[in-house]
C-alpha cells in the first residue's frame, strides 16, 4: 500500500506543479498585457500634452498676428472718424457709423494730442 500512496503522491505532486506552471504563465501573460496597456496610456497621455503645447504655441502666434492686424485696422478707423469729424458733429458721425458718442468723443481727444495726430498723419497719408 506504501507504494500506491507514493505513486499517487506523485502523480498529485506533478498534477499541482502542472497547474501551477499554468496559472504562472496565465500570470505571467496578464501582466505583460497590463504593462501594454499601461505603455500605451502613457504614450497617449504624452501626445495629449504635446499636442495642447503645439495647439497653445500655435493659438499665441495667431494671437499675435491678429493683434497686429487688429491694431492697423483700428488705427484706420480712428483715422477714418478724425476725418469724419472734422467734416460733422459727434452725434451725426455717430449715427451715422453706429457707434456711441463716447466713443468717438475718447477717438477726438486722442487725435488732438501731438503724438497721436502725428501717427494718424502717416496713416492717413
Amino acid at each position: 500500500m506504501a507504494g500506491r500512496r507514493t505513486s499517487r503522491t506523485l502523480l498529485a505532486r506533478e498534477k499541482a506543479r502542472a497547474r501551477t506552471a499554468e496559472l504562472r504563465a496565465r500570470e505571467q501573460q496578464l501582466e505583460d498585457l497590463a504593462t501594454h496597456w499601461f505603455e500605451a496610456e502613457a504614450e497617449i497621455t504624452e501626445i495629449d500634452v504635446a499636442a495642447r503645447r503645439k495647439m497653445e504655441t500655435y493659438a499665441a502666434r495667431v494671437r499675435t498676428e491678429s493683434g497686429k492686424e487688429t491694431q492697423r485696422l483700428r488705427a484706420t478707423m480712428a483715422a477714418v472718424a478724425t476725418r469724419m469729424l472734422e467734416l460733422d458733429r459727434v452725434r451725426s458721425v455717430a449715427g451715422r457709423l453706429g457707434v456711441p458718442e463716447s466713443e468717438l468723443r475718447s477717438i477726438q481727444q486722442v487725435s488732438t494730442t501731438p503724438a497721436a495726430g502725428r501717427e494718424e498723419a502717416t496713416v492717413t497719408s
